[in-house]
């Protein structure tokens, strides 16, 4: 059976577990802390490559023997591998859309949603310092370091939300075309843009409001009253999960 090591239902966490409902799939949970560092606890799922991808903190889907990282590619499994709905319809160009959206989402969005989510929730305690300061590579200790050591400014979130606003304002565009971000039908991209945006009407009203987004708000809405949603949503064990947030995804090294 397949088993899912998550945390909160927000961002990055809520992706796998709307996809395994929509496919009314059978599953363990696994629930653990990213904020305290449950994640670097010994017996927790890990190989060479959920070590080095560069969402990091966030949820691990097992299969058997094999471990599966990176949400988007995560999304991509749950489906290939599952009976029921396609969450990927269409033909070749709406696939190459959803691809398009996932490395939008993965590369440019995440990133900003992360760190603007950390920097105005998050905080760690000082008895996390040993465990930070053995995280390994350095790119990954220096972002959970940011939030210990307070580098999150008034400079710093500013810069932050105005990088939300090209990739927002493209979904904008998108949605007022379009009734999903891949054309005619709910995809993939929908539960991948969905989990990364729905925090933002409260995190980045400056960027997602009703005056300047009103398509994009009008998608979360649609996309919050889908019933495997709502089920992945019963999986918090705090009161706003939305305000759960944690180091990542990690901006790419590589170019």
């Amino acid at each position: 059976m397949l088993e899912l090591y998550h945390w909160e239902p927000n961002g990055l966490f809520l992706k796998p577990l709307i996809a395994l409902h929509e496919k009314d799939a059978r599953f363990t949970s696994h629930y653990f802390d990213a904020s305290r560092l449950e994640q670097l606890d010994e017996g927790f799922p890990g190989n060479v490559e959920s070590r080095l991808h560069l969402e990091r903190e966030g949820p691990v889907l097992v299969d058997g023997d094999e471990i599966i990282t990176s949400t988007f590619f995560m999304l991509e499994y749950i489906n290939d591998s599952l009976p029921g709905i396609d969450l990927k319809p269409g033909g070749a160009f709406e696939h190459y859309r959803m691809q398009a959206w996932g490395q939008k989402i993965a590369t440019i969005l995440s990133p900003a949603v992360c760190a603007l989510g950390c920097a105005t929730y998050l905080s760690i305690d000082e008895s996390l310092r040993s465990r930070i300061d053995a995280i390994e590579p350095l790119e990954r200790r220096n972002l959970w370091l940011d939030v210990l050591n307070g580098r999150y400014d008034a400079s710093a979130v500013a810069g932050m939300r105005e990088h939300l606003k090209g990739t927002i304002g493209l979904m904008e565009t998108t949605l007022n075309q379009d009734p999903w971000l891949a054309g005619e039908e709910y995809s993939i991209a929908d539960i991948d843009a969905f989990a990364m945006i729905r925090p933002l009407p409260q995190l980045a009203p400056d960027v997602v409001n009703s005056d300047e987004t009103p398509a994009l708000l009008a998608f979360i809405e649609r996309v919050s009253q889908r019933p495997a949603v709502a089920t992945a949503m019963s999986a918090a064990r705090t009161e706003h999960p939305e305000t759960c947030f944690v180091p990542g995804c990690e901006a790419s090294r590589w170019g």
